[in-house]
């Protein structure tokens, strides 16, 4: 038998212990297995409860059924001490369903870290016939101001991190806010040891030197922005309130990041109308030198119809299977451009921060909605931050709808689904309101690993036979 059969290292969950080989146990495959024959014979594998990614050769394939066929697993193998780390084998009386669901409940209920949402304006200077926010002028007033820095004072002596989303509208309207709070929070976290950070999401049109160096001082380690394929296909959609495209300007300003410590996400939304966009867009940033760094990375992202305000753009709209199908061909270009990394699956413990009791977007005066897409939506709200008391919260309906969420709920398929690791059932408010989504039903946001994983799992497994061995990772 070779050396090593799994050619690919497996990952494991770094923060949770392994299942303990023991003599005399039976074991039984894992339910979250995903199997394919590559071309070579082999069988690539992948957990994604584990994250575990491995190939098997047709050696190592006769071990896992064997394993699976009732055999006594070897924890001197290497062939079962892999397995059985990847968790492609579990003991067979191990809940694999029961143990996720732990895992998740803990995070969403954790009471150690607090992430917050803030829209210090929902004023927006872009025109975008696909947002779901109804915007109107607005700049957060002092006493919300004051009442944010006051209840994160009060919870600091408990917390042991706290991040917060810079939101909008657009935010860089009413920077000073940003920066007020973010000098609010510091000194409070400073005082009783959180560990502070943020992320801003902007369309990026009024960034300017300044602004980036408030980034750096203000722990804004992390930037969205948007373009929407090359200017053609950006500026028919992502344009002023004038009409005047948007696009050089945002290509300059993505500039002013290069070698600054604050990461970019470049977010393309994908839809019909703009697909064959995409491919010049990657070009374009390749010829303008912002590839091959390592504070900038681009990703790709469905337009999707969920609020109201979105509704009119629904026929434009990629099913999520559609989706998957042309995903690949994008990561695969900006990967070979230096604009990317293929994407890979990870645990989404916790599920959505929408469904999490303290998780909050915090409008400008102060009323409290639980998720990005309900912005200025009152009929969605669930408190206001002046009133803030987190058991009169839980008397409020919509606030009660939120937390009924449930992907493990045998009402929805989520929880029969091999990849529910993965989404935790994605997008909790097209479950929980179905009367709000453009077609009055429920609607599953199933992860697109679902339709691509094969396509881009077996890409990775070239990359890494063209590279050196990998060593096994630690399990102690």
């Amino acid at each position: 038998m070779p050396d090593e059969m799994l050619h690919l290292p497996v990952v494991n969950l770094q923060e949770h212990a392994t299942v303990p080989a023991r003599g005399g146990t039976t074991y039984k495959p894992s339910r979250f297995n995903h199997f394919h024959t590559l071309p070579t014979g082999e069988k690539l594998a992948f957990n994604s409860l584990s994250g575990g990614l491995a190939v098997l050769d047709p050696e190592g394939w006769a071990r896992y059924v064997a394993l699976t066929k009732g055999e006594l697993l070897d924890p001197n193998h290497p062939v079962d001490q892999g397995l059985l780390e990847g968790r492609f084998v579990v003991p067979e009386n191990f809940d694999e369903l029961a143990y996720l669901k732990t895992l998740h409940l803990r995070e969403r209920y954790a009471t150690d870290t607090w992430g917050l949402t803030i829209c210090p304006t929902i004023d927006c200077n872009f025109g975008c016939d696909y947002c779901f926010q109804r915007h109107r002028a607005s700049r957060m007033t002092e006493a919300v101001q004051a009442k944010l820095l006051e209840v994160f004072a009060q919870k600091a002596p408990r917390l042991s991190k706290f991040f917060v989303t810079w939101f909008g509208g657009e935010p860089t309207l009413a920077w000073d806010v940003v920066r007020k709070l973010s000098q609010g929070f510091m000194e409070i976290a400073e005082r009783n040891r959180v560990e502070y950070s943020a992320s801003l999401i902007t369309n990026g049109y009024l960034l300017d030197e300044e602004k980036v160096e408030d980034m750096v001082r203000y722990r804004i380690h992390l930037v969205q922005i948007t373009l929407d394929g090359d200017a053609p296909y950006h500026d028919q959609r992502r344009h002023l309130l004038t009409g005047e495209g948007s696009f050089e300007r945002i290509l300059a300003n993505l500039r002013l990041f290069l070698g600054k410590p604050v990461f970019v996400h470049i977010r393309v939304n994908v839809d019909v109308r703009n697909r064959e966009g995409v491919p010049t867009l990657l070009k374009r940033l390749a010829d303008e030198g912002l590839a091959h760094q390592e504070n900038i990375r681009v990703y790709f992202a469905p337009v999707t119809s969920t609020a109201p305000p979105s509704h009119g753009v629904k026929g434009f709209c990629f099913t999520r299977k559609d989706f998957a199908r042309i995903e690949p061909e994008y990561f695969t270009l900006a990967e070979s451009l230096g604009l990317a990394t293929l994407p890979y699956p990870s645990l989404q413990l916790g599920g959505c921060v929408a469904a999490q009791p303290e998780g909050f977007v915090v409008e400008p005066d102060g009323t409290l909605q639980k998720c990005w897409d309900t912005v200025g939506q009152p009929e969605f709200a669930v408190g206001n931050i002046l009133e803030y008391d987190p058991l009169r919260l839980a008397e409020n309906p919509v606030y009660q709808r939120w937390m009924s969420w449930d992907p493990f709920s045998e009402e929805i398929a989520c929880s029969r689904c091999t990849w529910l690791p993965a989404c935790m059932g994605g997008c909790p408010l097209k479950v929980v309101f179905p009367e709000a989504m453009p077609e009055g039903k429920v609607e599953l946001e199933c992860t697109t690993f679902k339709w691509n994983w094969k396509r881009t799992f077996t890409l990775l497994a070239e990359r890494a036979s063209e590279a050196e061995p990998a060593p096994r990772p630690c399990t102690g």
